[in-house]
């Protein structure tokens, strides 16, 4: 074992899944400021189930498109990063969705081409920027990934964690609950992370899928708020 690329590795990783990274998720919530206004979530039960789905639609959708990126990026096949990135975009049904995906992939392009030498991320952030790919968050997650040399399983238990402390921020600021239960809903996330990672690893990229009604509807609610605290 290469203790020194171990470590490093693990410290990009910890860096690519910090809530601090300024990539701009402070300000969504994944449709759950309308779930909470419509009162469909609630308490530590429904706010668990309700991240429950939007993982799985993490693991389904994006978990899939990421590993893909990362592979067309180690085989050096930079149009096939470009083709995944359309191809993530155009099932993003909300355009809440799209935004959020856009935003803060741009971001973390922009951030990983300014603060590292590799020439793939620099050239797809120059790309984005032009408008020639357009920066779905998964696409871009994968190959920051890829050119830290994180490994596959490791950027999805990343982007798992991304999308469930999103969430519970999200969820800090807009219900009654405290800092121990979404500590708890956390940890309980956790232990499903072995089987959302099968069901995303067996999924090619013409199988994956994302089936999310619920979070469909309330995004597409929180569209037309008049009130609201954040952007999705």
């Amino acid at each position: 074992m290469n203790t020194d690329n171990t470590l490093r590795r693990l410290l990009r990783l910890l860096q690519l899944s910090d809530s601090a990274l300024p990539i701009g998720g402070f300000s969504f919530s994944n449709s759950l400021e309308s779930a909470i206004d419509a009162g469909a979530v609630g308490d530590e039960r429904s706010l668990e189930e309700y991240i429950g789905v939007a993982i799985e639609q993490t693991a389904s959708l994006d978990g899939v498109v990421a590993r893909e990126a990362m592979r067309a990026y180690h085989s050096g096949d930079y149009g096939k990063i470009v083709d995944l990135d359309h191809f993530l975009l155009a099932r993003k049904i909300n355009a809440e969705q799209r935004t959020m995906s856009l935003r803060m992939g741009r971001k973390l392009c922009e951030l990983a081409a300014t603060i590292t030498a590799d020439s793939i991320t620099s050239r797809l952030s120059a790309e984005i920027a032009s408008s020639r790919s357009p920066g779905t968050l998964a696409v871009v997650q994968g190959v920051v990934a890829a050119s830290a040399e994180i490994e596959e399983r490791e950027l999805f238990v990343s982007m798992i964690y991304g999308t469930a402390s999103m969430m519970l921020s999200a969820a800090l600021r807009t219900m009654r609950i405290t800092h121990i239960q979404t500590q708890r809903i956390l940890y309980r996330i956790g232990l499903r992370i072995d089987t959302l990672y099968g069901v995303s690893e067996r999924l090619t990229q013409e199988e994956c899928y994302t089936f999310s009604p619920q979070i469909d509807l309330h995004t597409a609610q929180h569209e037309k708020s008049a009130k609201r605290l954040f952007m999705n």
